[in-house]
């Protein structure tokens, strides 16, 4: 199955390598910036911290930030799921190159904010615990099943706790 990219993200006929002066992590507000709950600095520097924990620390990775509409529709899309979800991924198989795109990252903004209340949080620990899961998934974990859900959780924790982010699920340590 061949995969488009989503509305915003660079299509096939551009270049598959960034110059290097690019940033090797692009965030994208579909609402023109990013609500005043959410600080982009430590966004940025967690995804670093993600990516160099996956081995990954000159992998490039963009991030679009949108609400539950556009979730939806990338979700139905994508996936084939008429519902929105709160972060979706997208994997490159080739993400060779001085810097490899290694994927992209859609969060609902909508629906981390109403997570973070029903979980007792800020929306930038929810959006970062989203971050982690997206990463997780383009490390190429999944959670299909139980044994694959928990080898993700652990990872996630992982990479949680080393931005000072811990208990963030029941029965982490």
């Amino acid at each position: 199955m061949t995969r488009r990219n989503p509305p915003g993200y660079p299509q096939k006929n551009q270049p598959k390598n960034p110059p290097e002066t690019d940033p090797v992590i692009g965030l994208h507000w579909a609402q023109g910036g990013p609500p005043p709950s959410l600080r982009e600095a430590p966004l940025v520097s967690a995804l670093e911290s993600f990516l160099n924990h996956l081995g990954r620390s000159q992998a490039r990775v963009s991030v679009m930030f949108g609400d539950d509409a556009a979730l939806h529709e990338l979700n139905r899309r994508f996936r084939g799921l008429n519902r929105p979800t709160d972060v979706l991924s997208w994997r490159y198989a080739d993400d060779s190159g001085p810097v490899p795109l290694l994927g992209e990252i859609a969060i609902s903004l909508e629906r981390a904010e109403s997570q973070a209340g029903e979980n007792g949080w800020n929306m930038q620990t929810e959006v970062l615990r989203l971050l982690a899961h997206g990463c997780a998934h383009l490390a190429g974990h999944d959670h299909r099943d139980d044994a694959e859900e928990q080898g993700m959780k652990a990872l996630e924790i992982e990479m949680l706790s080393g931005v000072g982010l811990r208990d963030i699920y029941p029965g982490d340590e």
